[in-house]
């Protein structure tokens, strides 16, 4: 494993030395930490991490709500009193009574409250995470795709210049007969898929650059480090290992678990919620007539649960606690299927990888260059010299992809695994 690691950092730093050393003027090497610095800026800049901090300060802000009584309540009465007492007249005074009650939930209904609310409080808090996870992968892939589709584009315009020097060569040579006008015609054919081949590569990368400028909260037009090329670490990792460290650790099943914990509370919130809540507080009456009678007392009020049983919020209540259940059940199989898909692309990347020799590159590209003075001299025909310059775009564009495609199953994993792929063992 050693070896295969040291041939795949030959391979690949030599490819990116001989990429940034294909056109002219060479750009300057970016430091270690310009990826990271640019994970670093999206991860502050990006607005959407705003947008979940939200819901993590909602779900706070429901959880202290749940921990709140209901207002005291305050009930008063007063009005004239009248008394015909039997064979006299009648006497008449005033009465009065004033309450002041608190309401109190049956017992448990507020901790299952403050329960439930605390659960979302965590669903938000992990998606929070699972966010900032993914927002790295994705400028980290951009970024790799970047420095790969620069790569290319250098080639192609190397190549397609190459081919334009020939055009313009064989344009001021004196007339060689039908041979020369067909090789004339036949360059300048090839040249205009070459020219294609350069504008769609460049486009490509104008448009990385403007997907990574997206998430990092930046003008499309703001500069991009476009020599961060895919790093060359390959480590040795097993399938089972890896779906164990999914199951375990994986954001999405984790939120799914937590949201059949909280089905399982909204259900026994749902049983207390047919018991009547109470009210309990002191009263004081007076009633003023012949005499002045008054008094304080104890009130207590409650509801009478003589028909409302709650049983259709409960029946609702049990039916999304199976749906929270099948919905865990079937992010563990697709999760575990990613996991599958990814890590078999790594493994078919890093053996192509390590199946080609550290400095195939650098040989086409001498190819490529002896071809085009052997055609000046009149070496060899224009078909192989064509040729040629296909295999040294075609043969680096292969190992550039297999590169990225490394790279992106590596991040892949690293996503589905919430970071454990890269985690030190």
């Amino acid at each position: 494993m050693k070896g295969t690691r040291a041939l795949l950092s030959f391979l690949l730093l030599a490819a990116a030395d001989l990429v940034v050393q294909a056109a002219e003027p060479q750009p300057q090497p970016q430091p270690l930490n310009a990826l990271e610095t640019l994970v670093a800026e999206a991860l502050m800049r990006n607005p959407e991490i705003a947008y979940y901090e939200g819901a993590i300060g909602a779900a706070k802000g429901q959880a202290v709500q749940a921990r709140i009584l209901p207002y005291p309540q305050i009930e008063g009465f007063a009005g004239p009193w009248y008394s015909t007492p039997t064979g006299r007249g009648t006497a008449h005074g005033w009465m009065q009574e004033y309450a002041i009650y608190q309401p109190v939930f049956f017992p448990g209904k507020m901790s299952l409250a403050k329960a439930i609310a605390e659960k979302d409080v965590q669903v938000a808090e992990i998606g929070l995470q699972q966010f900032r996870l993914s927002l790295a992968m994705q400028v980290r892939t951009l970024a790799y795709r970047l420095g790969v589709g620069t790569a290319n584009a250098r080639i192609a315009r190397e190549i397609s210049e190459r081919a334009s020097g020939l055009v313009d060569f064989l344009r001021r040579r004196p007339s060689a007969g039908v041979q020369g006008y067909l090789d004339l015609r036949i360059l300048e054919g090839s040249l205009v898929d070459l020219q294609r081949l350069a504008r769609e590569l460049e486009q490509n990368r104008r448009a990385l650059q403007s997907q990574i400028n997206a998430l990092r909260a930046r003008p499309t037009t703001t500069p991009v480090p476009d020599t961060i090329f895919p790093p060359a670490e390959a480590p040795s990792l097993t399938l089972t290992t890896l779906q164990e460290q999914a199951k375990d650790r994986n954001y999405a099943l984790l939120m799914r678990q937590i949201e059949i914990d909280r089905a399982a509370k909204s259900v026994d919130a749902a049983k207390l919620a047919a018991l009547p809540d109470f009210s309990v507080g002191p009263f004081w009456i007076g009633e003023k007539g012949t005499n002045f009678d008054q008094g304080p007392g104890i009130v207590f009020t409650s509801g009478l649960p003589f028909w409302n049983d709650n049983k259709g919020n409960i029946l609702t209540a049990a039916a999304q606690r199976r749906q929270a259940e099948a919905l865990h059940g079937s992010a563990i199989w697709s999760v575990q299927s990613a996991v599958a898909a990814s890590f078999a692309t790594y493994l078919t990347s890093r053996k192509q990888l390590s199946q080609q020799s550290h400095n195939v590159i650098a040989r086409l590209r001498s190819a490529a260059e002896l071809a085009d003075r052997q055609y000046r001299l009149g070496a060899i025909p224009v078909q192989t010299f064509l040729e040629m310059q296909r295999q040294y775009l075609a043969s680096a564009q292969a190992l550039y992809t297999a590169a990225l495609d490394l790279q992106t199953a590596l991040l892949n994993l690293e996503n589905l695994t919430a970071g454990a792929t890269l985690a030190p063992r």
